[in-house]
């Protein structure tokens, strides 16, 4: 199968017609590459891109905080980040503007065990629960436990070892993803209970978004419209065909072909973006007033100074 669709791949390459832009569209991903990038790697490998005439060239940052600065500075042309940091970047007034999205949906939220003897939220009361990432983090699990009246709690600031705290018992829980740490805690044999962060009081989000330099926007809208449009059909395509997507995916990092990652592929396929779409209003005003309410935020913006739809796909009835 997957000799397969590699020369399925080489052949739409190959027959490519359109002239392909002299200037290449440099995408850097948010985190390392792993399910959530899906779709992108199928835009690339099917051709998607080239039958936009754009050259795409995608790459891993540093540091997560890298890609909204690098397209500020337009080092490079799009960035995919959450929705949370790209608020926060533009009220520090990073010249960015959001032209779609990955992931429409949130992925955080605060994992335990059951191992811990923790079934409910309010079994956390009087447990220490670790985070890693200042400030965002502290505000995000003190808002959940004031939704949840948990009043006796203490955060721990662990750093990086989140995982290995909380399968030490050295803290109850942790801020995690449900798309990827409740599965390595399966693998090492625990029982993951985990408390989606919307299910207590915290705005949904768009998880991962797209952003760019408001002159990439102007200077190369065909380019831009052509990135989204190939996006758009690669996120189709891989919801109709998650086997064969993700075999893609391995394709090019054999070393993620595990059991971890492919339950974390699963869990992620109902929330990619349908279009790339990010244009709900409720979800930009509810996360910038949570935002801006819990000073994460110094100033707010109009909703088009934070996002343009104009290189979505109209929906029926527009």
């Amino acid at each position: 199968m997957r000799r397969c669709l590699v020369a399925v791949a080489l052949v739409l390459l190959a027959s490519g017609s359109l002239a392909v832009s002299a200037d290449p569209i440099r995408v850097s991903l948010d985190f390392f590459a792993n399910p959530n990038h899906v779709p992108l790697y199928v835009a690339k490998t099917l051709g998607y891109f080239d039958e936009e005439g754009i050259e795409v060239e995608i790459f891993v940052p540093a540091n997560p905080s890298d890609p909204v600065k690098l397209a500020a500075a337009q080092s490079i042309e799009i960035a995919l980040t959450p929705q949370i940091n790209y608020l926060i970047a533009r009220s520090e007034e990073l010249p960015l503007l959001a032209i779609g999205a990955l992931i429409d949906h949130a992925l955080g939220g605060l994992l335990t065990l059951a191992e811990h003897g923790v079934q409910s939220i309010d079994d956390l009361t009087g447990q220490q629960v670790g985070y890693a990432l200042t400030p965002l983090e502290p505000i995000l699990w003190t808002t959940v436990f004031e939704c949840a009246d948990v009043q006796d709690y203490e955060l721990v600031n662990v750093g990086f070892s989140t995982m290995a705290s909380l399968l030490s018992g050295s803290v109850k829980a942790i801020g995690a993803f449900r798309n990827y740490e409740p599965f390595e805690a399966e693998r090492l044999g625990f029982s993951p209970v985990f408390f989606p962060q919307e299910d207590f009081c915290i705005p949904d989000t768009y998880e991962i978004i797209l952003v760019s330099h408001p002159d990439f926007i102007d200077t190369r809208s065909a380019d831009a419209a052509g990135f989204m449009r190939a996006l758009a059909r690669a996120i189709d395509w891989t919801v109709a065909h998650p086997t064969d997507a993700l075999a893609i995916f391995f394709e090019q990092f054999p070393e993620l072909d595990d059991e971890v990652n492919r339950k974390s592929y699963e869990a992620t396929l109902p929330l990619f973006a349908a279009g790339a779409r990010h244009d709900a209003a409720e979800v930009w005003e509810g996360m910038q007033r949570y935002l801006y309410e819990a000073e994460l935020m110094i100033q707010t913006f109009a909703l088009e100074e934070l996002f343009t739809d104009q290189f979505l796909a109209k929906e029926q009835g527009e």
